[in-house]
């Protein structure tokens, strides 16, 4: 989760040095390419929620069972946006964008990328939640529009093909 935080502050950055991460995992991890939560709007997964949860939300359930809540925070409360996006389809960009689009592994799956100057800047929030016994896991959560998971050789054939099929008309963006 962390690749998804711009920055930590030092509570949560002592709770995982506790938990045996190094600082070099933890920066390692926060410099990982990605849509980001700007350190402004959250620092840890305790404040994500509590912001994000007191806005209205719409909420699906995805290809394999998890919960996804979606929300737009008001601009009103967050004029300069949440975060950035990393995710956009292929008919965001321009022409002249798409030749410039390369192939990189993303776990161990090969997708479409592209470097830019600046990330897109967004209000909107996704959550994923997985259902257990008693209540949910927090699986992750990431600024921008809910995405398909990155095709896994072990889902189903169905949920690959879904899944490949939504990376086949999307596009990760980079950081130049």
């Amino acid at each position: 989760m962390l690749r998804h935080f711009e920055s930590i502050d030092l509570v949560t950055q002592e709770k995982l040095l506790a938990n045996r991460y190094s600082l070099s995992q933890i920066q390692q991890e926060l410099s990982l390419p990605g849509s980001k939560f700007f350190s402004h709007f959250a620092n840890d997964i305790n404040e994500l929620l509590e912001k994000v949860l007191q806005h209205p939300y719409q909420k699906s359930t995805g290809i394999n069972g998890n919960h996804i809540i979606e929300s737009v925070l008001s601009k009103t409360e967050y004029a300069n946006g949440i975060g950035t996006k990393a995710v956009v389809t292929l008919d965001e960009i321009t022409k002249e964008q798409k030749s410039h689009i390369f192939y990189e592994k993303n776990r161990n799956f090969s997708l479409t990328h592209l470097l830019v100057d600046e990330l897109p800047i967004t209000n909107q929030c996704t959550l994923i939640l997985k259902p257990i016994t008693e209540g949910y896991a927090f699986i992750t959560a990431f600024s921008g529009e809910a995405a398909m998971p990155i095709p896994d050789y072990k889902m189903t054939n169905a949920q690959f093909e879904a899944c490949k099929s939504y990376w086949d008309h999307h596009v990760f963006l980079k950081k130049k």
